[in-house]
């Protein structure tokens, strides 16, 4: 018994190093000099230097301006995103009708098919509605491939909540929106907050869709952002290190602040659902 869970925690540590090992690499690389990243780039930096991060702090508007493009892009979807799952979940768990369980495997069918297999139809339907180019259009299309997994999880947490407790506010004279936004909602804190977080990463980290949908610099987001350093004869590695390191910052703090909330909400939607 003390064997197997030895080599569980043995496992575990290999398993973590190697997760986390280019995350070292990015990290030390910012404090390097390119130099030092051409000579030595897993090794630790031998005089430290954080030039690269004055530079992209103090010196570059370009960083503030993808920083601003992330945060305001990401708040939309996530406030697009709430509003349309709760909508959606509260009638696909809460209201029988004809058509409802076809209406819900559709939604979770979203959940099967990966973005890339989308870009083309996606980029199309964007240029027919004049939405290339444009945040809007970025903030729809990341809303939009963020709520399968949404109502997923608020469908299956909203169906736990007991009848009695709808049964009682129509005794109440509530109809039911009273039910789903004075009752629902307040008891759904831990799912709202698995919904945000996941959408706010994802919102976050994305690539290939604003590459797709967005062709000004000035409207470019973080990881967008980052392809602003690479030069067309010489690339400032330790800048680009650095610029990554600060873009995963916000979300590494989030998640490990958070994480609890989305380890209770994924367990109660998700599994009770």
């Amino acid at each position: 018994m003390n064997n197997n869970k030895s080599a569980k925690i043995i496992g575990g540590i290999v398993c973590a190093l190697i997760f986390f090992f280019p995350v070292y690499v990015v990290i030390i690389g910012g404090v390097k000099s390119n130099g030092q990243l051409v000579n030595d780039p897993f090794g630790l930096p031998n005089p430290l230097i954080i030039d690269a991060y004055r530079m992209i702090l103090l010196k570059s508007r370009a960083f503030w301006v993808f920083l601003g493009n992330s945060v305001a892009i990401s708040g939309l979807v996530i406030a697009l995103t709430l509003v349309s799952t709760i909508m959606a979940s509260l009638a696909l768990s809460r209201i029988d009708f004809k058509g409802r369980d076809l209406i819900y495997n559709f939604f979770i069918a979203g959940m099967l098919f990966p973005i890339t297999v989308a870009i083309l139809p996606l980029y199309l339907q964007l240029r027919n509605f004049g939405l290339l180019g444009t945040r809007m259009g970025l903030i729809l299309a990341q809303a939009a491939f963020s709520l399968p997994m949404s109502i997923f999880i608020m469908t299956g947490f909203f169906r736990d909540i007991p009848h009695d407790l709808q049964d009682a506010v129509s005794i109440d004279g509530g109809n039911f929106f009273t039910f789903g936004f004075r009752i629902v909602i307040p008891l759904s804190t831990p799912v709202l907050s698995t919904v945000t977080i996941i959408t706010l990463i994802q919102s976050w980290n994305q690539f290939l869709m604003p590459l797709l949908v967005l062709n000004d610099a000035d409207k470019f987001t973080i990881p967008l952002g980052i392809m602003q350093f690479q030069g067309q004869f010489t690339t400032n590695w330790n800048q680009i290190m650095a610029f990554i390191t600060i873009a995963l910052l916000p979300m590494t703090l989030i998640y490990i602040f958070l994480q609890r909330y989305i380890v209770a909400g994924l367990t109660a939607g998700a599994v009770k659902g």
